[in-house]
């Protein structure tokens, strides 16, 4: 038997395994999910929320048979809102030690940060450190988002060469580099791509990999006030959203094939282990 069948049966297995649990299990009390401005991940279309991380919590309330209502936060309260106990999940989040005191972190999918410059700045930058010895460009970026120790020391030397400002979205970022008031952002492709598109910038821009920001996992965060049996059905929901392919095909169907292979080049495995096992 191939290694694909194989896959295969165990997600189709899995996925009717999830759901006979779910129908024995007492139902779950209703939880807010906090979600905000990134990209493809999660937009507003007009009053309507939408995108690829929208798309995976409302599969894991079908599978998992537990309520979740979401809601629109600006990035830079959504952390206040879960850390004061305000927000019971957070969607589309990188893992960091502050946020591991609050809460469990569920892994479903992968991200990387690139450097995003118009086309009169870019250049063959491997790295952030390039980018600011090599540089006069200006970027601007969002408050409340996390990066890699190795990006942030790069980007705190931006700061003090008042060459990187914080504001509160990605739709003012674009609005800025349209104004002139800023040169690129530092981004992954769910949020720049979305904005390049929708401000008409996308044959004016140009994104490059670099070494300080390797490709990272990406999960929900639930609050340690959510009972641990709770907790294993949203982790059991993700496991099989993720073993089925289902995680990648809303991927593909927001950012294309080309991307979500790339993002998926080497298999789910680092994902699935990271999950708590079934039971």
């Amino acid at each position: 038997m191939s290694l694909r069948l194989t896959t295969i049966l165990l997600a189709s297995w899995l996925s009717l395994a999830v759901a006979q649990a779910t129908e024995r299990q007492p139902a779950c009390a209703p939880v807010t999910v906090g979600v905000s401005d990134l990209g493809y991940s999660s937009y507003l279309d007009g009053t309507t929320i939408r995108g690829s991380n929208v798309d995976v919590l409302e599969e894991i309330e079908k599978r998992s048979g537990c309520p979740l209502h979401i809601r629109w936060y600006p990035r830079s309260r959504l952390y206040a809102q879960f850390f004061s106990k305000e927000l019971a999940m957070t969607g589309a989040s990188l893992r960091t030690a502050e946020r591991d005191r609050y809460g469990t972190w569920l892994p479903y999918t992968y991200t990387h940060f690139e450097l995003v410059l118009l086309n009169q700045h870019a250049g063959n930058f491997r790295s952030l450190a390039e980018f600011v010895e090599r540089s006069n460009a200006r970027l601007n970026i969002t408050r409340g988002v996390s990066y890699t120790p190795e990006a942030q020391a790069q980007l705190d030397r931006l700061q003090q060469q008042g060459r990187l400002e914080y504001v509160n979205d990605y739709g003012v970022v674009f609005r800025k580099i349209q104004a002139g008031r800023a040169d690129g952002t530092f981004a992954p492709p769910t949020i720049h791509l979305l904005n390049q598109r929708r401000f008409g910038m996308s044959a004016r821009m140009r994104a490059v990999t670099v070494t300080e920001s390797p490709r990272a996992m990406v999960g929900l965060y639930v609050s340690r006030q959510v009972p641990p049996e709770t907790v294993q059905r949203y982790a059991d929901a993700l496991r099989s959203i993720v073993l089925d392919g289902t995680m990648q095909r809303f991927y593909e169907r927001y950012l294309g094939a080309d991307i979500a292979q790339r993002l998926f080049h080497d298999g789910t495995r680092d994902i699935l282990d990271a999950l708590p096992p079934p039971r």
